[in-house]
């Protein structure tokens, strides 16, 4: 999948830009309230032009984007009345918030800074499986030890071909962080009203909601410290879930 897909994409509009949502997602106002928030640097990789990014600006230290299309970073500065100023690197800095309109595979740890939180709902999904794992890797690397991460992702048949979205099931989260990152499956939610159900004629829709906790070692006991739950760590080999 080459950079002009999304380009395309976001420069025709209507349909093709249909994975924006107009509101802010119910898992972050659920999962990523205000005190969690509260002097955090937060990155949303694969931004476009997401309500998320103001919800976080509002919250936290500082807001971190990283955007391909330069008319979804344009769009969303406008829609929210930011003024802003661009960089000769390619950054859209405003009070609060810096959006990097740039390829993600091209930044470096460095130019991002520290990053506390990350929230992911259309970028690992976006993703065929090559890019997928350059993209995990490069999160990883932006990350430290410690670090979380909100995941968002659809689970559904039949497979679509090479067109995101891409279905990611509870398995395939666990085999993509289970040996770094501590993993807690906070929501699965059936969408049977979901648009892609009726569009490509869907078995069905899940939309699932995973906290990932960056760690240095592996667990043989999980620990959600957002809530203080301690919770039994189930047999590696089967799907984790907390519902």
């Amino acid at each position: 999948m080459q950079p002009e897909f999304w380009l395309e994409s976001w420069q025709e509009g209507g349909t093709k830009t249909s994975f924006h949502r107009p509101d802010v997602h119910p898992f972050v106002r659920a999962y990523t309230p205000d005190y969690f928030l509260r002097g955090q640097r937060v990155l949303v990789p694969l931004c476009g032009k997401d309500n998320a990014l103001t919800w976080f600006r509002n919250r936290a230290s500082h807001v971190i984007g990283i955007e391909l299309a330069s008319k979804a970073i344009a769009q969303f500065f406008r829609e929210h009345n930011l003024a802003y100023r661009k960089t000769a690197d390619g950054r859209y800095e405003a009070e609060g918030i810096t959006i990097f309109n740039r390829n993600i595979f091209e930044i470096t740890p460095a130019e991002i800074g520290r990053v506390d939180f990350v929230y992911d709902r259309a970028a690992l999904v976006a993703l065929p499986e090559d890019l997928s794992q350059l993209y995990r890797q490069k999160i990883d690397n932006f990350i430290p030890v410690g670090a979380k991460c909100l995941l968002i992702t659809l689970e559904f048949q039949p497979y679509l071909g090479a067109t995101p979205p891409f279905s990611i099931t509870p398995e395939e989260v666990q085999s993509y962080y289970g040996d770094r990152y501590i993993i807690d499956h906070i929501e699965k939610q059936e969408q049977p009203e979901h648009r892609m159900v009726q569009k490509f004629n869907l078995d069905f829709l899940k939309e699932h909601g995973f906290f990932l906790t960056k760690t240095a070692e592996k667990k043989t006991k999980k620990i959600f410290d957002f809530w203080k739950i301690k919770t039994p760590q189930p047999e590696r080999s089967q799907s984790i879930e907390i519902l």
